[in-house]
C-alpha cells in the first residue's frame, strides 16, 4: 500500500511537470523522464505499434546517466519477435522478467535482444485504447521492488500516456493540415509539388499535372526516388537527364542543403520546354539531420525566351542588327583568352 501511495504521488508530480511544456512531444518526454529519475531505473521507453506493417517502434526513450540509448536500433521491430509479450497482454497481465537468464532457450530471440541491451530485468505494460493494444510502456532494470505494485503503477501511467499520445496525434494532425494548406497555396506557381520524407523515401503528392499523372499511373506510389527517376526518363530531354537524376538524388541532399534552404537546377523538358526543379528544406530532426523537403518543378520557358531576347538587345545594334561595341569587345577578349590558353598548352 505504501508503494502504491508513493507511485501515485510520483504520477501527480510527473503530470504537473509535464504540463509545464507547450507541446505534446515535450510533455511525453518530460513525463517518462520524471519517472526514470524518481523510481531509479536504467531506461524507460514507449513502443507504438504499426499494425499495417506488423512492427512496433520505439518512439520515446529516457536513459539514466551512463546508459547507452537504444531508440535508433529499435525501429521496425517485428511483432512476432515478442509475440509472447502480446499473448501476456491479451491475458490482462504485464510482462515481468525478474531475471533475463530465465528466457535463455525458452524465448531465445527475446533473450538475445535484451542481453544485447544489458537488460537483466524488465517490467512492461500494454498501452490500451478502446480495448485495443496500441503498444507498450516498459522499465529496464528497475530497482528491487514489489513487482505487483510496479505493474499497477505502470498500468496507471499507461492510461496517462494514451491520453498524451492522443493529444499528440490531434496536435500533429492539425499541424499537418495547416502545412498542407499552405503548401497547396504555394503550389499554384508550380507544375508539380511533392512533400518528401528523407528518412523513408516516401512522399505525398501535393500537386501534379494531368499528362504527368497519366504517364505515371503504374509507377511506385510510395518511393519518391523510384518514381521521379522513371518520370524524368519520360519528360526530360536526353541532354539533361544525367544532371537531373543527379539533382534528385536524396542520399546527397542533406549535404547540399546544409548551408541553404533551397537549391535549384534547370533543364529542358520534352513537353513544357525549359523547367526549373527545386528542393526546399522543410524541417530537421532533433539531431539536426534533414527530415522533410518539398520537391517542386516550375515551367520557365517564357522567362528563358525573355532573357534570350534581352541578351540579344543588349549585344546588338538596333539599326544595323550587328553586334554593338560592348559585345564586340567582350567577344574579342574571350577569343584572346582562349587563344592564350591554347598556346600555353603547347
Amino acid at each position: 500500500m505504501k508503494s502504491i501511495k508513493k507511485y501515485e504521488t510520483i504520477i501527480n508530480e510527473a503530470l504537473r511537470s509535464a504540463l509545464e511544456y507547450d507541446t505534446p512531444e515535450g510533455q511525453i518526454n518530460e513525463f517518462i523522464s520524471f519517472f526514470g529519475k524518481h523510481i531509479g531505473s536504467d531506461r524507460i521507453y514507449i513502443f507504438e505499434d504499426d499494425e499495417e506493417h506488423h512492427v512496433t517502434n520505439n518512439t520515446y526513450e529516457w536513459c539514466a546517466e551512463g546508459i547507452t540509448p537504444q531508440i535508433e536500433h529499435l525501429q521496425g521491430v517485428n511483432m512476432e519477435v515478442i509475440d509472447w509479450w502480446y499473448d501476456t497482454f491479451d491475458e490482462g497481465k504485464s510482462v515481468i522478467i525478474s531475471d533475463v537468464e530465465e528466457l535463455k532457450g525458452v524465448h531465445q530471440v527475446s533473450y538475445n535482444m535484451l542481453k544485447y541491451q544489458n537488460v537483466c530485468k524488465v517490467v512492461v505494460s500494454p498501452l490500451r485504447h478502446k480495448g485495443q493494444i496500441k503498444g507498450f510502456f516498459g522499465v529496464d532494470n528497475p530497482p528491487a521492488v514489489d513487482y505487483n505494485a510496479l505493474t499497477m503503477f505502470l498500468d496507471m501511467i499507461g492510461t496517462m500516456l494514451i491520453s498524451l499520445l492522443k493529444i499528440r496525434n490531434t496536435f500533429q494532425k492539425e499541424q499537418y493540415n495547416a502545412s498542407m494548406s499552405s503548401y497547396s497555396a504555394l503550389s499554384e506557381i508550380y507544375l508539380c509539388m511533392h512533400l518528401i520524407d528523407i528518412k523513408t523515401g516516401k512522399y505525398e503528392q501535393i500537386k501534379n499535372v494531368k499528362h504527368v499523372e497519366k504517364e505515371c499511373e503504374e509507377l511506385d506510389q510510395e518511393n519518391f526516388s523510384k518514381r521521379v527517376y522513371t518520370t524524368m526518363k519520360y519528360f526530360c530531354t536526353e541532354m539533361y537527364l544525367s544532371s537531373v537524376l543527379e539533382f534528385v538524388d536524396l542520399s546527397t541532399l542533406d549535404r547540399r542543403l546544409m548551408e541553404t534552404n533551397t537549391i535549384v537546377h534547370e533543364f529542358i523538358g520534352t513537353v513544357s520546354g525549359w523547367c526549373r526543379e527545386r528542393f526546399i528544406k522543410v524541417d530537421s530532426d532533433e539531431k539536426g539531420r534533414l527530415w522533410h523537403v518539398l520537391y517542386c518543378v516550375e515551367v520557365i520557358d517564357e522567362q528563358k525566351r525573355r532573357e534570350k531576347k534581352l541578351l540579344y538587345l543588349s549585344e546588338t545594334d538596333s539599326m544595323t542588327g550587328i553586334n554593338n561595341r560592348g559585345s564586340g569587345e567582350r567577344k574579342i577578349t574571350e577569343f584572346l583568352k582562349k587563344r592564350k590558353v591554347a598556346c600555353s598548352a603547347f
